[in-house]
């Protein structure tokens, strides 16, 4: 299929947002203009009729405007990577009535997992919605560190205090990092309580998003990349495409652990699918388990991609005890339990990417310099299996014991210990997001869910939920 074709039709209503990048973010105008990120190889190109109004250096891609024709001859032109619509991406949050049930992150993961001290001097950027002080992590403590906000209309932001008034960050924050609080019995609500929690903020209060904000998100996160060592994208939505490939997130995700940062990302909760962008082989796809009963959750998203399973690991993702901001959305919201001890729990793929970046926190700081093929590699290959086909490597447990070299290959010879042996590049080139049949509805009636905010058992409502 020409370049062409990778521009997707869709109404003026239909793509609405901002843009990000070095420039302003500029609100997308009523009228027959669409709005698109741009992918390029080398220096970027531009043809009569299309406006760049936000660029992404760090990641070779721009946002433009511009009328379907000119935006298919920009597509066409050489040194064009692809192009792709610029659509909203909302974010849903789901709620269960049940009362029962609830796990500190670190149960279960054994090793220094939730002790103090764990994961010291390690940075994470946490994409997400923002991130309020709480008592478990706050900005008084060094820990949490406001880096960028991409999440509203004009210049992208820093210096300045990026807060959450959705709730799903300051959560995510909390079981990455957090301290002991009142109603833990002493032990750190946290994975990694030593840790550096780097805000990079892309929604709104109200819990939106769009590809673009994502993207200069992670436009941040590859400019930094010097100064991250691990990146948490607790999010997920239908890949735009029948067929698994690569797209404007999977592009970024790549460029991002190609400048040595490792990148965790959820799987989804939608059974025997896997979100976007978790299918992408090169980051570490994590799924959900339910501790209770020792099985991947029913909702955890998996799936086969061009030969490669994923998710590459399940952790807890049922009834994970967190923290909310007061007056947060999910917070306010009537379905949400307030646990008596000031806590609340929540459940889907997030919460299990949130407790593997502690974990990929506490083996970097045992093994500093170690590439993102390691990191990913020792966590695999430390997993225990669950005896299912939807587990990956199996369930997650705290290590600190390198088992690959630079390369993924595995110490004791016995072969690929990261899981991309099996993957297929000429398939996923074949599938690109330049060269695909994607439709525009796709990307606007998908949403990056929050997760499951009390659920108990199996969550086998559990939906879409991330």
């Amino acid at each position: 299929m020409t370049r062409s074709a990778a521009v997707r039709r869709a109404s003026a209503g239909a793509i609405v947002g901002v843009v990000l990048g070095s420039g302003a973010l500029l609100a997308l105008p009523a009228g027959p203009e669409l709005q698109a990120v741009v992918s390029f190889d080398g220096a970027p190109r531009t043809v009569a009729g299309v406006t760049v109004i936000g660029r992404l250096p760090h990641l070779d891609m721009a946002v433009v405007r511009g009328p379907e024709a000119a935006l298919a001859q920009l597509a066409r032109t050489p040194g064009v990577r692809g192009l792709d619509l610029d659509n909203p991406v909302q974010l849903d949050s789901r709620h269960d009535d049940d009362t029962s049930g609830a796990w500190l992150a670190s149960q279960g993961l054994g090793g220094s997992a939730g002790l103090a001290g764990a994961g010291a001097h390690i940075r994470i950027a946490l994409v997400d919605t923002g991130v309020t002080d709480t008592p478990a992590l706050n900005r008084a403590s060094g820990r949490l560190v406001d880096a960028v906000d991409a999440s509203t209309p004009g210049d992208l932001r820093t210096g300045g205090v990026y807060e959450d008034g959705y709730g799903h960050g300051t959560f995510m924050a909390s079981v990455i990092a957090g301290a002991a609080v009142n109603g833990t019995r002493g032990k750190a609500l946290g994975v990694a309580p030593g840790a550096t929690v780097l805000n990079v903020r892309v929604a709104q209060s109200d819990g939106t998003t769009s590809l673009s904000r994502v993207l200069g998100g992670l436009d941040w996160v590859r400019g930094h990349a010097s100064q991250v060592d691990v990146a948490n994208l607790a999010l997920s939505h239908d890949r735009p495409q029948k067929a698994y490939g690569a797209d404007p997130l999977t592009d970024a995700v790549e460029k991002v652990r190609a400048a040595g940062v490792t990148v965790v990302v959820a799987s989804g909760n939608e059974p025997g699918k896997v979100g976007d962008p978790g299918f992408d082989p090169r980051v570490l796809t994590v799924g959900a388990a339910n501790l209770d009963n020792g099985r991947v959750a029913p909702f955890s998203g998996s799936d086969v991609v061009d030969g490669y399973a994923k998710p590459d690991v399940v952790a807890s993702g049922v009834n994970v005890l967190g923290l909310l901001p007061k007056g947060s959305v999910i917070e306010r919201a009537s379905s949400t339990k307030h646990l008596a001890n000031g806590l609340f729990r929540g459940s889907g793929t997030s919460q299990a990417t949130a407790i593997t970046s502690g974990l990929a926190a506490i083996y970097l700081a045992a093994n500093p310099g170690s590439t993102a093929l390691q990191v990913k590699s020792a966590i695999r290959c430390a997993a225990g299996d669950l005896h299912g086909k939807r587990d990956g490597a199996g369930l997650v447990e705290t290590t600190t014991t390198p088992c690959a070299g630079p390369d993924g290959k595995a110490l004791d010879g016995s072969g690929d210990a990261s899981g991309e042996a099996d993957f297929d590049a000429s398939s996923w080139s074949a599938s690109s997001w330049s060269a695909s049949s994607w439709s525009a509805s796709s990307w606007s009636a998908s949403s990056w869910s929050v997760g499951t905010w009390g659920c108990n058992g199996d969550c086998s409502d559990g939906g879409n939920n991330s």
